[in-house]
């Protein structure tokens, strides 16, 4: 196969654990792309399944299957790639999810297209909940023009940048640093703020990718875990959700999700101890 060559090539992390059954259909909707000129970096997460059978089987030379020792968490696996990642710009894909073919080619566009000091192109996503029933994010109900440029303050307000929709310069992740490891949760939240703190973003206002809801993925545990991430994010990023007047609508969202838990009094402790710190 001839492949186009284009300007700037792009490093792709796919981190991926025990998706035989998924990550293949991943992969070709990455092959699939119009734009060519890039690497895909599949991370496995030391999986137990036929996983590395899946990856190595693809001859494609864009793609490179690394296994890692053990299962360290998604945020290992995506730091990891981004270490081994050769070229200046980075996106990201999930096992679970399917790029469409233009995805790559219109944020490469955009990104060069764009002044020095944009760091991020995002898109909007489609995300699969099963039975015919799906939702569009970020939500449309968001003015345009708060999902471009400088968008810190809105994301203060509640996330809209999905991990999967980034095409990142390298340079950002050299500046801010990789996934928090520490988090068990909201990860990716804390890495877009800490990116939009110090970058501009540009949102471009169509589908180029189909996320799915992973009933494996979620559990009670899980679901712990993200009330802890969200404590744990509004005790570091406190001082500026009090100066853009966000600070309470957060902790709203929190103990919302608390009492459907029944666990308000439990997070209500965490949130007082974490807030005097």
């Amino acid at each position: 196969m001839t492949y186009i060559k284009n300007t700037e090539p792009v490093s792709i992390i796919l981190p991926t654990y025990n998706r035989a059954h998924r990550v293949g259909k991943a992969i070709e909707s990455v092959l699939k792309q119009t734009y060519t000129d890039f690497e895909l970096l599949v991370i496995d997460d030391g999986s137990t399944d036929e996983t590395e059978q899946v990856v190595t089987r693809y001859m494609d030379k864009r793609v490179h299957y690394y296994r890692m020792a053990e299962n360290g968490g998604q945020s290992k696996a995506r730091n990891c790639g981004m270490q081994m990642a050769q070229y200046d710009y980075l996106a990201f894909e999930d096992s679970d999810d399917l790029w469409r073919p233009e995805k790559l080619k219109v944020q490469m566009e955009t990104m060069q297209g764009a002044e020095q000091d944009v760091g991020m192109v995002y898109h909007k996503f489609r995300y699969d909940l099963g039975e015919g029933r799906g939702m569009v994010l970020p939500d449309e109900k968001i003015p345009l023009e708060r999902k471009s440029g400088n968008i810190y303050e809105q994301l203060l307000w509640d996330n809209m940048v999905g991990m999967p929709t980034m095409l990142l310069k390298k340079e950002c992740v050299n500046v801010v640093g990789g996934l928090d490891e520490s988090l068990k949760c909201l990860e990716d939240y804390d890495f877009a703020l800490r990116i939009a703190q110090k970058y501009k973003a540009i949102f471009i206002n169509e589908i180029y990718l189909d996320a799915t809801y992973s009933v494996s993925g979620v559990s009670g545990g899980d679901t712990g875990q993200y009330l802890i991430a969200s404590c744990l994010l509004l005790a570091k990023y406190k001082a500026d959700y009090l100066a853009t007047d966000t600070f309470n609508h957060r902790v709203e969202i929190i103990l919302r999700d608390a009492e459907k838990l029944g666990v308000t009094e439990m997070v209500v402790g965490l949130l007082e101890k974490v807030l005097q710190q």
